[in-house]
């Protein structure tokens, strides 16, 4: 049991904390919310979430707030990474309820906004995220910019070993072509495809992991593992972490001429980690690069 002093002074600092929220509901704080509060001054990502589902539940836009602290907490897990996926959801609904029910004036406590949503999608997917990744595909069709939804359908299958969906883009891609076969020198003939090479080419550390994506699936290029690792090596040594992932992934799957260097993977894991990845963590790379029960490439 916590000693009176300490229980007096946590349930204090939760009024304060009520007090400090200008836009707050009026109602006097319950058994319930001061206890929830008190035991969130652990810091701990549970006690952050505890509070952060009572308020959603109350319709109160301290929701928010607490989602933003339940995602803050380190070490990064998938935990975290579910936090900013639904501030994301939330801010891209405009509303803390499931429902698709039109709301009463009285019941709207937020505002859609996209920028906000479009960040905490963007937080996650760059956290390790493969649902945000999923997120941000279909933000960018929303928007028409086949670009940019391109980019996050081709992370998504690399991490998933889901590149044989992609068997209907690729043969509808001019320029691409399957591992070991002879290509046309110069830029690819797909428009889209050629702006990533140009970009890449500067030094767009983006460009040059969508670059090594498009080689790893054979999308508008050829189809070479080597090259999409030189590719993912490019950006990684500029420190994008998806760079690091990608290049973790393809040298320590191998595969397609590429040899499989389990030591050199997980030094590409310990970059993307130590940037918040979390699936750089080893209990989760050593199961990316398992061999599939099954492959359908």
């Amino acid at each position: 049991m916590i000693p009176f002093p300490r229980r007096a002074l946590l349930h204090a600092l939760a009024l304060l904390a009520l007090a400090g929220c200008a836009s707050t509901p009026t109602r006097p704080p319950s058994d319930t919310e001061r206890d929830a509060l008190a035991a969130a001054a652990d810091g701990r990502f549970d006690s952050a979430l505890r509070v952060a589902r009572m308020y959603q539940g109350w319709n109160d836009p301290r929701a928010l707030d607490w989602y933003a602290r339940a995602a803050a907490t380190t070490p990064r897990t998938h935990h975290s990474t579910s936090a900013e996926e639904t501030l994301g959801t939330l801010y891209a609904r405009g509303r803390l309820d499931s429902s698709d029910e039109p709301q009463k004036p009285a019941d709207v406590v937020m505002k859609a906004s996209p920028r906000k949503a479009f960040h905490w999608f963007q937080s996650a997917a760059y956290h390790g995220s493969p649902y945000a990744m999923h997120d941000l595909e279909r933000w960018y069709e929303g928007r028409g910019d086949m670009t940019g939804a391109l980019r996050w359908r081709l992370r998504s299958a690399v991490y998933l070993r889901e590149l044989y969906k992609l068997k209907p883009l690729r043969e509808a891609t001019s320029g691409s072509a399957a591992h070991g076969q002879p290509i046309a020198p110069g830029p690819s003939p797909n428009p889209v495809i050629a702006g990533i090479q140009r970009r890449a080419a500067r030094g767009d550390a983006e460009a040059q992991v969508d670059l090594g994506a498009l080689h790893e699936a054979g999308i508008g290029v050829v189809q070479d593992k080597a090259e999409a690792l030189r590719w993912y090596a490019r950006a990684g040594n500029q420190g994008n972490v998806y760079g690091q992932y990608l290049a973790g992934l393809a040298v320590g799957r191998g595969g397609d001429g590429l040899a499989k260097d389990v030591e050199a993977a997980a030094a590409w894991f310990a970059q993307a980690e130590a940037q918040g990845f979390y699936m750089a963590a080893e209990s989760y790379w050593r199961e990316a690069i398992a061999p599939p029960f099954w492959t359908f490439e």
